[in-house]
């Protein structure tokens, strides 16, 4: 195998690590946003798919299965007023 094709390989390695830890934290951070009344939205946050870059597949997808996860992103509830998302994904990129 040639220098560079190594070179290459272990850039896109380094670079799918990156996204694994990425991808992690903001998780992580979705889920601590989450506001808790019951507790059944925070633990219904879902991590799909795969690492685009290590797999081939074209989509990591997060998302949040109750019904009523639309109106906590928007703000409904006081102990998130600024949603959940937004806060989440800037407490992530700070990182």
């Amino acid at each position: 195998m040639s220098q560079s094709r190594r070179t290459v390989e272990q850039l896109n390695a380094e670079i799918g690590s990156d996204f694994d830890k990425y991808i992690n934290d903001l998780y992580a951070n979705l889920r601590a946003t989450t506001p808790i009344r019951t507790g059944q939205a925070r633990k219904s946050w879902q991590k799909t798919g795969a690492n685009p870059l290590k797999s081939g597949r074209r989509e990591t997808v997060l998302k949040n299965t109750v019904d009523y996860a639309d109106r906590l992103d928007n703000g409904y509830s006081s102990q998130a007023p600024k949603g959940i998302v937004k806060p989440a994904f800037n407490r992530t990129r700070k990182k």
